[in-house]
């Protein structure tokens, strides 16, 4: 079982502020490759977990986010506006509203995935493959660990095993 100790948790390597910190650095390159494209790195990233079926509604989207209900909501009515997401009342139950891309939608996504891609290969280019699959196979399992601990929807612990 894994220990961290205050002194192993010194800021240069405290998990937290890295796990921050590596947020925030590849957050603003991205946003500064998306200045051409007409919607933000944040829309992008809420029509991806839409697509991807990570998030399912708004509520879902908002915890995904880490953004409010309301900013969630306005975004959401942006991205209706232009086409790309639509709010699909369900017929069961008209209270559930449900997201869905629009086929413009998926084609926004997948036409800027690959600046995403290219920006996190720069970052990575000293690393290897196997390298690269252990970061990413730790990260998933940590973010797992996380909503398990925190009592969150458990999402990525199939990922995990």
């Amino acid at each position: 079982m894994a220990v961290l100790t205050i002194q192993s948790c010194a800021a240069r390597s405290s998990p937290g502020r890295l796990v921050r910190r590596i947020d925030k650095l590849m957050a603003n390159l991205v946003e500064s490759r998306f200045e051409d494209t007409g919607v933000s790195f944040v829309q992008w990233i809420a029509l991806k977990v839409v697509r991807d079926g990570v998030a399912r509604n708004a509520g879902d989207l908002a915890r995904e986010l880490s953004i409010t209900t309301g900013a969630t909501t306005r975004m959401i009515d942006v991205l209706e506006a232009r086409g790309f997401l639509v709010r699909d009342r369900g017929s069961a139950d008209r209270r559930v509203v449900q997201l869905a891309v629009t086929d413009e939608g998926h084609a926004l996504v997948e036409q800027l995935q690959h600046r995403v891609v290219e920006a996190w290969n720069e970052v990575l280019v000293d690393f290897e493959q196997d390298e690269v699959d252990v970061v990413v196979a730790g990260l998933i399992k940590l973010l797992a660990a996380a909503e398990r601990v925190c009592g969150c929807p458990d999402r990525h612990k199939e990922l995990a095993e």
